[in-house]
């Protein structure tokens, strides 16, 4: 005999409820999410998170200051350094390439001109090793660096110039001499510079200057006295000296 069909429906299932319910169950949950993101939204503004502690700020903006005051210190005697090592070069390329186009001196030899290179760049070794830091010290710190740098390549072509001959020879000189001139307008640049940098340091107005032709374009150092304006603890509001 086939079995009948059970219209009774199994005893855990549940009836769907109508759409208009679901809608509305629907809605009532994303209120409820909503109404708690709110909520939290508003407590969030009114308990807002605790800041950074004033006293260990001022600590780290005081050890940052005295930070930049010795790099700039630092960078004051490795800058004197190398104006003391490269003035004998610049001397040296002066007399043989004279900027105001007077007649030049006796030519230097081979030796004395690779005694040069080696001097430029132990100075250009130097000066990479030295840290870096902030903008204005770094403007300084690479101005001195590049006026380096430009040193070396005309003491490089100069080196040409003695092994070449006739018109050559005069074309390397010329290009010598321009690079020698570029060096120098670049170290003024850099020197005004520091010179900036270290007066707001504390360290007092710092003039270190290579020499250069009246018409070169290269700038001069102010009327200040070397030191001026520097006081005592640099860089931490102390009286001035001069």
């Amino acid at each position: 005999m086939p079995s009948r069909q059970s219209d009774e429906k199994p005893r855990n299932s549940r009836p769907n409820p109508p759409p208009v319910r679901r809608a509305l169950l629907a809605v009532a949950a994303a209120l409820a999410i909503s109404g708690a993101s709110v909520g939290g939204y508003y407590a969030f503004l009114r308990e807002p998170p605790p800041g950074p502690d004033p006293d260990r700020v001022a600590e780290l903006e005081a050890s940052e200051s005295a930070r930049h005051v010795d790099q700039v210190g630092a960078l004051i005697d490795t800058t004197r350094d190398a104006h003391d090592e490269l003035l004998p070069v610049v001397e040296g390329l002066d007399t043989a390439l004279p900027a105001d186009g007077s007649e030049p001196g006796e030519a230097p030899g081979g030796d004395e001109v690779d005694g040069w290179a080696e001097t430029v760049g132990g100075v250009a070794e130097r000066l990479s090793a030295s840290p870096s830091g902030d903008t204005d010290y770094n403007v300084a710190r690479g101005g001195v660096r590049s006026a380096v740098d430009l040193l070396g390549s005309s003491v490089e072509v100069y080196a040409a110039a003695l092994d070449a001959e006739g018109s050559e020879r005069e074309r390397l000189e010329g290009v010598a001499a321009d690079l020698r001139t570029q060096a120098v307008r670049a170290w003024a640049v850099a020197a005004t510079q520091l010179d900036v940098v270290a007066i707001e340091a504390g360290h007092g107005h710092v003039h270190i200057y290579l020499p250069a032709a009246p018409d070169s374009g290269a700038l001069q150092p102010d009327s200040a006295p070397e030191g001026t304006g520097a006081h005592e603890g640099a860089g931490d509001g102390g009286e001035e000296s001069g």
